[in-house]
């Protein structure tokens, strides 16, 4: 398949079952690594906060040891939430990360999800705030990249004079909005930067939104994560793969305000359901199911997010969805 239809990538969220963090974050820093032997193309860390299951809370430092050791892989944010940190310190932990990587990064930025246990501790009133915090975090963080001397005044930030150091290697470096909601759409057009769906996103959702935008901007970065698992056994790797997707939005703590639950989040959602919305099967269902998304999608970055919290089986799958579409 093109790589200018459809190009992969690894999607990792630092998930500790077993409460052993140090085991957690290692394997994940290990299957970011192997990812790059396998033949993708890229690979995106999740970001969370204050959950003892999701435990990805320093993304730059995670990404930082997967940079260390590859040398082509593209790095991305899956993603910055601007909303929790202090933009100053990410400007200058991206940058540092861009130069040490030789300009790998891929900036990918959020409001924080429907964790709302996540806003709290920040004083952050409602994912709305959240949103518009994000949004002013990126114009901040941009200007600093680029401007030798900053003054801002926003609702959230205000500077009178401020500057940050080490810049970036890439001039730009790309920036994605995880979010096709409110005005993210609109802005990523203004901007030009990439759009980023999430694996529990709705499909028919996404390909609307997606064909919308498409029309405006014409083509446009575009990356779409999903649940995944393969086995040679198809039988078997449905089996797992759909048990994991349901278990996900417990582990995870995720609250959808009203109307916005994600159908294969339903606590009665099918087997179908899942499956129409995720990358699982044996190898030559996983690839027919990616060709689908290819020719619904358009061109775009397929985001494989192992469905599993067997480090070595999340590996072995992806291992055999690189052999069954030609990577490496």
């Amino acid at each position: 398949m093109s790589d200018l239809v459809q190009r992969y990538g690894v999607f990792l969220n630092v998930e500790n079952p077993h409460d052993d963090a140090r085991d957690a974050l290692r394997q994940t820093v290990r299957t970011g690594m192997a990812a790059e032997q396998m033949g993708f193309r890229d690979v995106w860390v999740a970001e969370h906060h204050y959950s003892p299951f999701a435990i990805g809370s320093a993304l730059t430092v995670l990404l930082s040891h997967i940079a260390a050791g590859t040398s082509t892989i593209r790095l991305g944010t899956g993603a910055s939430l601007l909303a929790l940190n202090d933009p100053l310190r990410v400007a200058e932990d991206v940058a540092s990360l861009d130069l040490l990587s030789g300009g790998r990064i891929e900036f990918g930025v959020a409001r924080g999800g429907p964790f709302p246990a996540q806003y709290r501790p920040s004083g952050i009133a409602s994912a709305e705030v959240a949103r518009e915090r994000m949004h002013e975090a990126l114009a901040l963080i941009e200007r600093l990249w680029t401007e030798r001397d900053t003054c801002f005044e926003g609702r959230f930030f205000r500077y009178e004079s401020v500057a940050v150091y080490p810049r970036p290697l890439q001039r730009p470096v790309p920036v994605w909005l995880a979010s096709l909601s409110g005005q993210s759409p609109q802005i990523a057009a203004q901007h030009g930067y990439g759009l980023m769906a999430a694996p529990s996103a709705d499909l028919d959702q996404v390909a609307e939104r997606v064909a919308a935008q498409r029309a405006q901007r014409g083509a446009f970065p575009f990356a779409i994560a999903r649940f995944f698992h393969c086995d040679e056994d198809g039988r078997r790797a449905m089996e797992h793969g759909i048990e994991a997707v349901r278990a996900y939005p417990r582990l995870m703590g995720v609250h959808f305000p009203p109307g916005k639950l994600p159908p294969m989040f339903a606590p009665d959602a099918s087997n179908d359901v899942i499956l129409a919305n995720a990358i699982i099967g044996d190898p030559e269902q996983c690839m027919a199911r990616a060709k689908a998304l290819s020719a619904r999608l358009g061109a775009h970055r397929l985001l494989l997010k192992p469905a599993t919290h067997d480090a070595e089986k999340a590996r072995a799958s992806l291992a055999l969805f690189a052999r069954a579409a030609g990577l490496g």
